[in-house]
């Protein structure tokens, strides 16, 4: 696999700088084409200090930046051409594996306005951004306790937009953030879950850092757009997306699977 560093793509300017350098391993339970379970783990990062913070995944931000400049472009297309020449020639599906995306989210929190600012794909092509005040996050912190990372931790429980969420935090690390959209509790959460085993947030490092908090790339591409809209169109590409492309640009990948509801993303109020 062709790699290249971050900063071979973007300019250089003066961003805020993070305070603290969360890694997080995204374990998410899903179908592939609606069909097909499978189990992956997405590597994220949280870079954080006392006024905002980012959540995102350092694969997605590299290709993303690739998109930015034309030289990025370029190393892109040399990428792409390698993996689909290993499959061709090898049947070796590794190559396209690390090439594709395995998730578009990123999560911006500006802790001065309380507002979280998600950004992710929205359809076939389009891509959305929303704002949430953080109230919209209320927890309930437990008796329970427990060691991670050497940092003893306290359970608390949310009920957030069609999921129960059960987090665990860190007093000793004065960082009132976490992994995704959670955040609120007196201290970083450094584990996450849901009792459907679809979703699971768990720090496997954490770090002080100096490291830019970059804006995300291509912030015109996203469009506004409500929350639980987005979450609906996004639904409906995913039910659709062999007939979707086929009406786009005439390649027939089959018909779809029935539309499942067994697998969901990380928010299920959309349906509601």
């Amino acid at each position: 696999m062709l790699t290249a560093p971050l900063t071979s793509f973007c300019k250089k300017k003066d961003y805020p700088r993070a305070e603290v350098k969360v890694s997080y391993c995204y374990h998410l339970k899903s179908l592939r084409g609606n069909t097909e379970p499978y189990e992956t783990d997405i590597p994220m990062i949280l870079l954080a200090n006392a006024d905002i913070s980012k959540f995102y995944s350092p694969h997605t931000e590299f290709k993303d930046s690739l998109d930015s400049t034309a030289q990025g472009r370029a190393f892109d297309r040399q990428m792409l051409n390698a993996a689909v020449d290993a499959y061709l020639k090898n049947n070796d599906q590794s190559l396209m594996d690390s090439y594709a995306y395995k998730t578009f989210m990123y999560v911006m929190k500006n802790h001065a306005d309380s507002i979280t600012t998600v950004y992710d794909k929205a359809g076939m092509t389009e891509s959305g951004r929303y704002d949430e005040p953080f109230s919209e996050i209320r927890w309930e912190i437990c008796d329970s306790s427990k060691t991670i990372l050497g940092y003893e931790c306290i359970m608390a429980t949310t009920d957030y937009h069609g999921r129960t969420w059960t987090a665990w935090f860190s007093p000793e690390i004065s960082v009132h953030d976490g992994p995704w959209k959670l955040c609120g509790l007196p201290g970083l959460i450094l584990e996450a879950s849901e009792p459907s085993g679809q979703h699971t947030f768990t720090a496997d490092g954490i770090e002080k850092s100096g490291q830019p908090i970059r804006p995300v790339f291509g912030e015109k591409k996203y469009d506004r757009m409500n929350r639980r809209q987005m979450l609906k169109d996004l639904r409906n590409y995913r039910n659709n997306s062999n007939a979707m492309v086929k009406a786009s640009i005439g390649l027939d990948l089959g018909k779809d699977a029935p539309a499942q509801t067994e697998y969901d993303f990380l928010e299920t109020d959309y349906r509601l």
